[in-house]
């Protein structure tokens, strides 16, 4: 199996600030670790950090990929994001992304991302089911990626394509707008009220209108659509939508399967629907 991999957590708060079982992986306090380790993060990172993340290597998978897989667990849990940039082997530096380290957005500000006593034990539970999402999906490459980007265009170009993989399987087929809203809609909104619903359409419809707008550099629809908010109001529902459905679709069984999702989608649109 080899040594425990270690990955620094920058903005992570526990209330109080204890050890955290997650089940084959742990998070311990800064205090915890060897004097070894410790001098070896200081080396690569300049700085002290909380918190600690030691998972076991999985064979077969890089340790970038595990930090990957990590991280994409945390924001799936809730809109922020645990700041990591590094993984280390032992007290050995394995791999080192500087531009993992988030910079400092006018809109969002520098993320913490907090714990409390409560959400310790739910985000424990939820680490055990999402540990397995595949960091390589496309959707949630990409829903990962988008915490990187310079510019808020990109981040919101890249949570758009992310869901139109997971609602748009047979995108060949063409109606690609209106099976991104309808399908949304019925997989985002099936416990909301109709008033809820039909925001959530205008929302997905906008959604797709303004990544298309954005690709094909038209600047004056990108202003019609803005209405005034700022990048960070429209990128918060988006953000939040591409998060559901990738949770949805993986406790379905078929993030990966187009075909089972198109099936699935199919069945629920066409033959599970019931008239009110």
């Amino acid at each position: 199996m080899g040594k425990m991999l270690t990955i620094p957590l920058h903005n992570l708060k526990l209330e109080p600030p204890i050890r955290l079982d997650l089940g084959d992986s742990t998070i311990i306090p800064w205090k915890d670790a060897s004097g070894d380790l410790l001098g070896a993060i200081l080396r690569t990172t300049g700085e002290e950090c909380p918190f600690l993340l030691q998972m076991p290597p999985r064979e077969g998978e890089q340790p970038r990929r595990t930090l990957d897989r990590a991280l994409t667990v945390f924001k799936l849990f809730k809109d922020s994001i645990v700041l990591s940039r590094c993984v280390f082997q032992g007290t050995d530096l394995i791999d080192d992304l500087p531009h993992y380290i988030h910079w400092q957005d006018p809109d969002r500000g520098v993320p913490l991302f907090h714990l409390d006593e409560h959400e310790k034990t739910m985000f424990a539970s939820f680490w055990k089911e999402f540990i397995e999402t595949n960091p390589g999906n496309f959707a949630v490459h990409r829903f990962h990626l988008a915490d990187y980007r310079a510019y808020s265009a990109d981040r919101f170009v890249d949570y758009v394509e992310s869901l139109e993989y997971l609602l748009v399987p047979d995108s060949g087929e063409g109606e690609i707008g209106y099976k991104f809203r309808s399908r949304g809609v019925l997989i985002l909104g099936a416990d909301k009220k109709p008033v809820e619903r039909a925001e959530l359409y205008s929302q997905l419809r906008d959604a797709y209108d303004m990544r298309s707008a954005i690709v094909h550099g038209n600047e004056n629809k990108q202003k019609d659509l803005r209405k005034d908010k700022t990048w960070e109001e429209i990128l918060g529902p988006v953000r939040c939508h591409d998060r559901q459905a990738i949770r949805f679709f993986f406790r379905a069984g078929c993030l990966g399967d187009a075909d089972r999702r198109r099936e699935m989608l199919n069945d629920r649109l066409l033959f599970s629907a019931q008239i009110s």
